[in-house]
Protein backbone atom coordinates (compact mmCIF):
# COMPACT_ATOMS: atom_id res chain seq x y z
CA UNK A 1 0.00 0.00 0.00
CA UNK A 2 1.26 3.49 -0.88
CA UNK A 3 -0.24 5.25 2.14
CA UNK A 4 2.44 7.31 3.91
CA UNK A 5 1.21 7.38 7.51
CA UNK A 6 3.83 9.87 8.69
CA UNK A 7 3.09 12.25 5.79
CA UNK A 8 -0.66 12.11 6.48
CA UNK A 9 -0.16 12.89 10.15
CA UNK A 10 2.19 15.75 9.27
CA UNK A 11 -0.35 17.22 6.85
CA UNK A 12 -2.92 17.12 9.64
CA UNK A 13 -0.54 18.95 11.98
CA UNK A 14 -0.25 15.93 14.29
CA UNK A 15 3.10 15.57 16.02
CA UNK A 16 4.52 12.06 16.39
CA UNK A 17 6.76 10.80 19.19
CA UNK A 18 7.79 7.39 20.49
CA UNK A 19 5.25 5.65 22.67
CA UNK A 20 5.71 3.55 25.79
CA UNK A 21 6.57 0.50 23.68
CA UNK A 22 8.50 -0.09 20.48
CA UNK A 23 5.23 -0.67 18.59
CA UNK A 24 3.35 2.42 19.75
CA UNK A 25 3.31 6.11 18.85
CA UNK A 26 2.42 9.10 20.98
CA UNK A 27 0.39 11.52 18.86
CA UNK A 28 -0.27 15.16 19.73
CA UNK A 29 -3.12 16.82 17.83
CA UNK A 30 -3.28 20.54 16.92
CA UNK A 31 -5.93 21.13 19.59
CA UNK A 32 -3.55 19.86 22.29
CA UNK A 33 -5.08 16.42 22.63
CA UNK A 34 -2.60 13.54 22.97
CA UNK A 35 -3.07 9.80 22.63
CA UNK A 36 -1.01 6.65 22.28
CA UNK A 37 -1.75 4.22 19.46
CA UNK A 38 -0.42 1.19 17.67
CA UNK A 39 -0.64 1.66 13.90
CA UNK A 40 -2.12 -1.15 11.83
CA UNK A 41 -0.68 -1.89 8.37
CA UNK A 42 -2.39 0.35 5.75
CA UNK A 43 -4.95 -1.10 3.34
CA UNK A 44 -6.64 0.17 0.20
CA UNK A 45 -10.07 0.48 1.86
CA UNK A 46 -11.05 0.11 5.50
CA UNK A 47 -14.10 -2.12 5.85
CA UNK A 48 -15.86 -3.64 8.85
CA UNK A 49 -14.50 -7.03 7.85
CA UNK A 50 -10.94 -5.68 7.74
CA UNK A 51 -11.33 -4.08 11.17
CA UNK A 52 -12.60 -7.32 12.72
CA UNK A 53 -9.89 -9.39 11.04
CA UNK A 54 -7.02 -7.21 12.22
CA UNK A 55 -8.28 -6.31 15.66
CA UNK A 56 -8.22 -9.80 17.11
CA UNK A 57 -8.14 -9.68 20.89
CA UNK A 58 -6.57 -6.20 21.04
CA UNK A 59 -8.60 -3.30 22.39
CA UNK A 60 -9.69 -1.55 19.14
CA UNK A 61 -9.56 1.83 20.89
CA UNK A 62 -5.78 1.47 21.16
CA UNK A 63 -5.26 0.64 17.48
CA UNK A 64 -5.05 3.10 14.59
CA UNK A 65 -6.56 1.62 11.44
CA UNK A 66 -5.07 3.16 8.28
CA UNK A 67 -6.50 3.09 4.78
CA UNK A 68 -6.55 5.02 1.57
CA UNK A 69 -10.31 5.30 2.13
CA UNK A 70 -12.98 3.91 4.46
CA UNK A 71 -16.57 2.74 4.18
CA UNK A 72 -19.35 4.84 5.67
CA UNK A 73 -19.88 2.20 8.35
CA UNK A 74 -16.25 2.36 9.46
CA UNK A 75 -16.36 6.17 9.56
CA UNK A 76 -19.53 6.07 11.68
CA UNK A 77 -17.91 3.56 14.04
CA UNK A 78 -14.95 5.91 14.42
CA UNK A 79 -17.20 8.88 15.11
CA UNK A 80 -18.92 6.76 17.78
CA UNK A 81 -15.51 6.25 19.49
CA UNK A 82 -15.52 2.50 18.73
CA UNK A 83 -12.33 2.58 16.63
CA UNK A 84 -9.66 5.05 15.48
CA UNK A 85 -8.96 5.62 11.78
CA UNK A 86 -6.58 7.54 9.52
CA UNK A 87 -7.45 7.93 5.81
CA UNK A 88 -5.84 9.58 2.79
CA UNK A 89 -9.02 10.24 0.77
CA UNK A 90 -10.08 12.44 2.46
CA UNK A 91 -7.08 13.22 4.65
CA UNK A 92 -8.63 12.69 8.06
CA UNK A 93 -7.88 11.30 11.52
CA UNK A 94 -10.70 10.25 13.83
CA UNK A 95 -9.58 9.34 17.33
CA UNK A 96 -11.90 8.75 20.28
CA UNK A 97 -14.71 10.30 18.29
CA UNK A 98 -12.79 13.50 17.53
CA UNK A 99 -12.21 14.30 13.88
CA UNK A 100 -9.16 16.11 12.53
CA UNK A 101 -9.03 17.09 8.86
CA UNK A 102 -7.00 19.26 6.51
CA UNK A 103 -8.24 22.82 6.05
CA UNK A 104 -8.13 23.40 2.26
CA UNK A 105 -8.66 27.15 2.41
CA UNK A 106 -8.10 30.30 4.43
CA UNK A 107 -9.15 30.75 8.01
CA UNK A 108 -12.78 31.48 8.91
CA UNK A 109 -13.91 35.07 9.13
CA UNK A 110 -13.15 36.26 5.63
CA UNK A 111 -16.01 37.52 3.51
CA UNK A 112 -14.11 36.28 0.45
CA UNK A 113 -14.02 32.66 1.50
CA UNK A 114 -16.40 30.59 -0.65
CA UNK A 115 -17.33 26.98 0.08
CA UNK A 116 -15.85 24.64 -2.52
CA UNK A 117 -16.08 20.99 -3.35
CA UNK A 118 -14.00 18.86 -5.67
CA UNK A 119 -10.29 18.73 -6.35
CA UNK A 120 -8.38 22.02 -6.00
CA UNK A 121 -7.35 23.51 -9.36
CA UNK A 122 -3.74 24.05 -8.29
CA UNK A 123 -2.32 24.19 -11.83
CA UNK A 124 -4.86 26.70 -13.14
CA UNK A 125 -4.51 28.92 -10.08
CA UNK A 126 -0.71 28.76 -10.37
CA UNK A 127 -0.93 29.68 -14.07
CA UNK A 128 -3.08 32.69 -13.21
CA UNK A 129 -0.51 33.84 -10.65
CA UNK A 130 2.32 33.24 -13.11
CA UNK A 131 0.64 35.51 -15.66
CA UNK A 132 -0.03 38.16 -13.00
CA UNK A 133 3.61 38.14 -11.95
CA UNK A 134 5.05 38.71 -15.42
CA UNK A 135 4.33 41.18 -18.19
CA UNK A 136 6.20 39.42 -20.99
CA UNK A 137 4.63 36.63 -23.10
CA UNK A 138 5.71 33.17 -21.93
CA UNK A 139 5.64 29.98 -23.97
CA UNK A 140 3.60 27.16 -22.49
CA UNK A 141 6.64 24.89 -22.32
CA UNK A 142 8.49 27.49 -20.23
CA UNK A 143 5.51 27.94 -17.89
CA UNK A 144 5.13 24.17 -17.54
CA UNK A 145 8.77 23.81 -16.56
CA UNK A 146 8.48 26.64 -14.04
CA UNK A 147 5.40 25.07 -12.43
CA UNK A 148 6.70 21.52 -12.51
CA UNK A 149 3.91 20.22 -14.73
CA UNK A 150 3.25 19.30 -18.37
CA UNK A 151 2.63 21.58 -21.34
CA UNK A 152 -0.68 19.75 -21.87
CA UNK A 153 -1.81 20.72 -18.37
CA UNK A 154 -0.94 24.36 -19.02
CA UNK A 155 -2.80 24.27 -22.34
CA UNK A 156 -5.95 22.93 -20.66
CA UNK A 157 -5.73 25.51 -17.90
CA UNK A 158 -5.26 28.33 -20.42
CA UNK A 159 -8.43 27.31 -22.25
CA UNK A 160 -10.36 27.95 -19.04
CA UNK A 161 -9.02 31.53 -19.09
CA UNK A 162 -10.39 32.39 -22.51
CA UNK A 163 -10.80 36.16 -22.80
CA UNK A 164 -8.40 36.89 -19.94
CA UNK A 165 -5.21 35.69 -21.64
CA UNK A 166 -4.04 35.54 -25.22
CA UNK A 167 -1.42 33.61 -27.18
CA UNK A 168 -0.46 35.26 -30.45
CA UNK A 169 2.48 33.01 -31.17
CA UNK A 170 5.00 34.54 -28.77
CA UNK A 171 3.43 32.99 -25.69
CA UNK A 172 0.69 33.46 -23.10
CA UNK A 173 0.13 36.93 -21.66
CA UNK A 174 -2.64 38.48 -19.56
CA UNK A 175 -5.11 40.65 -21.51
CA UNK A 176 -6.89 42.26 -18.55
CA UNK A 177 -4.75 42.01 -15.44
CA UNK A 178 -7.38 43.47 -13.10
CA UNK A 179 -10.03 40.97 -14.18
CA UNK A 180 -7.54 38.11 -14.02
CA UNK A 181 -6.61 39.07 -10.45
CA UNK A 182 -10.29 39.31 -9.51
CA UNK A 183 -11.03 35.90 -10.99
CA UNK A 184 -8.08 34.27 -9.24
CA UNK A 185 -9.01 35.94 -5.94
CA UNK A 186 -12.62 34.74 -6.12
CA UNK A 187 -11.77 31.16 -7.07
CA UNK A 188 -8.54 30.43 -5.21
CA UNK A 189 -8.95 28.02 -2.29
CA UNK A 190 -5.95 29.45 -0.45
CA UNK A 191 -2.57 27.82 0.25
CA UNK A 192 -4.26 25.46 2.71
CA UNK A 193 -2.31 23.23 5.07
CA UNK A 194 -2.01 23.27 8.83
CA UNK A 195 -1.42 26.57 10.62
CA UNK A 196 0.36 27.01 13.95
CA UNK A 197 0.00 30.06 16.18
CA UNK A 198 2.90 31.48 18.18
CA UNK A 199 3.25 34.46 20.50
CA UNK A 200 6.27 36.57 21.41
CA UNK A 201 6.80 40.01 22.92
CA UNK A 202 9.50 40.87 20.36
CA UNK A 203 8.68 43.25 17.48
CA UNK A 204 6.95 41.44 14.63
CA UNK A 205 9.77 42.00 12.15
CA UNK A 206 12.27 40.50 14.61
CA UNK A 207 10.00 37.51 15.16
CA UNK A 208 9.84 36.80 11.43
CA UNK A 209 13.56 37.31 10.87
CA UNK A 210 14.33 35.05 13.83
CA UNK A 211 12.13 32.26 12.52
CA UNK A 212 13.66 32.48 9.03
CA UNK A 213 17.15 32.19 10.52
CA UNK A 214 16.12 29.33 12.82
CA UNK A 215 14.49 27.14 10.18
CA UNK A 216 17.43 27.67 7.84
CA UNK A 217 19.58 25.89 10.42
CA UNK A 218 17.08 23.03 10.37
CA UNK A 219 17.20 22.90 6.54
CA UNK A 220 13.55 23.94 6.31
CA UNK A 221 12.67 26.47 3.64
CA UNK A 222 10.67 29.58 4.55
CA UNK A 223 8.61 32.17 2.68
CA UNK A 224 7.47 35.36 4.38
CA UNK A 225 4.00 36.68 3.58
CA UNK A 226 1.38 38.88 5.23
CA UNK A 227 2.24 42.23 6.79
CA UNK A 228 6.03 41.91 6.67
CA UNK A 229 6.10 40.88 3.01
CA UNK A 230 3.63 43.63 2.10
CA UNK A 231 5.86 46.16 3.84
CA UNK A 232 8.75 45.04 1.62
CA UNK A 233 6.69 45.06 -1.58
CA UNK A 234 4.53 48.16 -1.09
CA UNK A 235 5.09 49.94 2.25
CA UNK A 236 1.81 51.28 3.54
CA UNK A 237 0.88 49.92 6.98
CA UNK A 238 2.78 49.00 10.12
CA UNK A 239 3.11 45.20 10.44
CA UNK A 240 0.97 43.83 13.26
CA UNK A 241 1.41 40.08 12.76
CA UNK A 242 3.93 37.80 11.08
CA UNK A 243 3.15 35.01 8.64
CA UNK A 244 5.72 32.48 7.43
CA UNK A 245 5.21 29.49 5.15
CA UNK A 246 7.47 26.49 5.83
CA UNK A 247 8.28 23.28 3.98
CA UNK A 248 7.82 21.34 7.22
CA UNK A 249 6.44 21.89 10.74
CA UNK A 250 8.86 23.43 13.25
CA UNK A 251 8.25 23.64 16.99
CA UNK A 252 9.18 27.19 18.04
CA UNK A 253 8.54 26.54 21.73
CA UNK A 254 11.75 27.24 23.62
CA UNK A 255 12.94 29.68 20.96
CA UNK A 256 11.24 32.72 22.42
CA UNK A 257 7.72 31.68 21.39
CA UNK A 258 4.72 30.23 23.16
CA UNK A 259 2.14 28.16 21.30
CA UNK A 260 -1.26 29.91 21.20
CA UNK A 261 -4.47 29.67 19.13
CA UNK A 262 -3.99 31.13 15.65
CA UNK A 263 -6.42 33.99 16.30
CA UNK A 264 -4.30 35.11 19.29
CA UNK A 265 -0.91 34.69 17.61
CA UNK A 266 1.67 37.37 16.91
CA UNK A 267 3.17 35.02 14.31
CA UNK A 268 1.60 32.22 12.28
CA UNK A 269 3.54 29.46 10.55
CA UNK A 270 1.94 27.29 7.89
CA UNK A 271 2.95 24.21 5.91
CA UNK A 272 0.95 24.87 2.72
CA UNK A 273 -0.70 22.31 0.47
CA UNK A 274 -0.18 24.57 -2.56
CA UNK A 275 3.30 23.60 -3.78
CA UNK A 276 3.38 26.48 -6.26
CA UNK A 277 4.25 28.89 -3.45
CA UNK A 278 7.83 27.65 -3.65
CA UNK A 279 7.87 27.55 -7.45
CA UNK A 280 6.67 31.15 -7.98
CA UNK A 281 8.52 32.82 -5.12
CA UNK A 282 10.87 35.57 -6.32
CA UNK A 283 14.60 34.84 -6.00
CA UNK A 284 16.47 36.20 -2.99
CA UNK A 285 20.08 37.01 -2.33
CA UNK A 286 21.88 34.01 -0.85
CA UNK A 287 25.10 35.80 0.06
CA UNK A 288 26.23 35.90 3.64
CA UNK A 289 25.25 39.06 5.39
CA UNK A 290 22.27 39.76 3.12
CA UNK A 291 19.24 41.08 5.00
CA UNK A 292 16.85 40.07 2.22
CA UNK A 293 14.00 37.90 3.44
CA UNK A 294 12.58 35.09 1.30
CA UNK A 295 9.29 36.71 0.24
CA UNK A 296 6.24 34.94 -1.17
CA UNK A 297 5.02 36.12 -4.56
CA UNK A 298 2.91 39.28 -4.62
CA UNK A 299 -0.35 37.46 -5.39
CA UNK A 300 -0.05 35.27 -2.28
CA UNK A 301 0.85 38.32 -0.19
CA UNK A 302 -2.23 40.07 -1.58
CA UNK A 303 -4.37 37.04 -0.68
CA UNK A 304 -3.05 36.83 2.86
CA UNK A 305 -3.70 40.52 3.45
CA UNK A 306 -7.32 40.09 2.37
CA UNK A 307 -7.69 37.03 4.62
CA UNK A 308 -6.41 38.89 7.70
CA UNK A 309 -8.68 40.38 10.33
CA UNK A 310 -7.00 43.81 10.36
CA UNK A 311 -9.43 46.71 9.85
CA UNK A 312 -7.16 48.24 7.20
CA UNK A 313 -6.64 45.01 5.27
CA UNK A 314 -8.44 46.22 2.14
CA UNK A 315 -6.33 49.35 1.83
CA UNK A 316 -3.11 47.41 2.37
CA UNK A 317 -4.15 44.77 -0.17
CA UNK A 318 -4.96 47.48 -2.72
CA UNK A 319 -1.35 48.66 -2.57
CA UNK A 320 -0.11 45.19 -3.52
CA UNK A 321 -2.87 44.77 -6.12
CA UNK A 322 -1.52 47.86 -7.87
CA UNK A 323 1.80 46.05 -8.37
CA UNK A 324 0.00 43.11 -9.96
CA UNK A 325 -2.33 45.02 -12.26
CA UNK A 326 -0.30 47.99 -13.46
CA UNK A 327 0.91 48.06 -17.04
CA UNK A 328 4.60 48.85 -17.48
CA UNK A 329 5.44 51.93 -19.52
Amino acid sequence: MSVDVAALLQELGVRVAEGSSEWSWLLRAPDGGSFEVESVAPVERLTAHRVRAVGGGTDPRRLLYVGKSATDGVVEAAKASEINILTAEPTRLIFDGRSYSVNPGPQPGSRLRPQRTGRPAWIRWALERYLLLTHEPSRQSVIAESLGTTQQSISRAAQYLDGLVTDEGEGLVAVDRAKLLERWRNEYAGPGGQEFGWYSLDPVNEQVEGVVDLVALLEVKALVSGDIAADRLAPWKLPSRGRVYLTGPVDLGGDGFVAVPVEEASLVTCVPRDASLWLLAPPTEAEAGSDDLPIADAAIVYWDLLMSTDPDRDEAADQVATLLTRTPR
